[in-house]
């Protein structure tokens, strides 16, 4: 584990407890969300398609994290991190699962190494890509972003430079550079979607 990543999901370390309400609502949040969005339903399907089923009580983990984060993708216990103290809807949780099971989808369909940067952001601008992050409505509403051309570029850059900033412990002009040299292939590979969702 990164320093960045001991300092994101603090419950991994032991070092943090969780809280028994915000437990409590995350799994209720959860357990609505792989039962009524859309997209979630349709990369669990995906997920179960490959062979990689997902077990919801063992795969899809309440915790506490540090503020930066919403969630996580962890490899090597094949868990979905979903971070109890820093979600704040329903709306929000089914962001965060569909984001996470793209990255999770990647490690089953592709054999992503996430130790190594260049998976890493090509798997990151997948999930900025395809899960709705970077919704026009989203940034210009509740961002405040506002502008036209080539948006949704823009958007799946900046959120996968700072998602590897996040969980790996490099400099931010180094996590730039790595997202650039896959940015198109990544940005155009659309599966198990059709094309970008709307």
């Amino acid at each position: 584990m990164s320093v960045a990543e001991k300092e994101n999901y603090p419950a991994r370390s032991g070092i943090v407890e969780s809280d028994a309400e915000q437990h409590s609502r995350c799994l209720k949040w959860r357990d609505k969300s792989i039962k009524t969005s859309s997209y979630v339903l349709f990369m669990l399907d995906e997920m179960k398609k490959l062979g990689c089923e997902v077990n919801v009580n063992r795969h899809l983990v309440c915790e506490p994290c540090s503020g930066r984060v919403l969630g996580g993708f962890d490899p090597s216990r094949k868990q979905i991190v979903l971070c109890e103290n820093t979600i704040f809807s329903g709306n929000c949780m089914s962001d965060v699962l569909t984001h996470e099971l793209i990255h999770a989808y990647d490690y089953c369909r592709y054999k992503v190494d996430f130790d190594d940067l260049k998976h890493l952001a090509c798997s990151e601008i997948r999930a900025a890509n395809l899960s709705g992050d970077c919704f026009f409505w989203k940034e210009n509403l509740a961002r405040f972003k506002f502008g036209w051309k080539k948006h949704q570029q823009a958007c799946v850059r900046e959120r996968a430079v700072n998602s590897i900033l996040c969980v790996k412990d490099v400099e931010r002009t180094e996590a730039e550079r790595v997202v650039d040299s896959v940015f198109t292939t990544c940005f155009y590979n659309t599966e198990p979607f059709e094309h970008i969702p709307p």
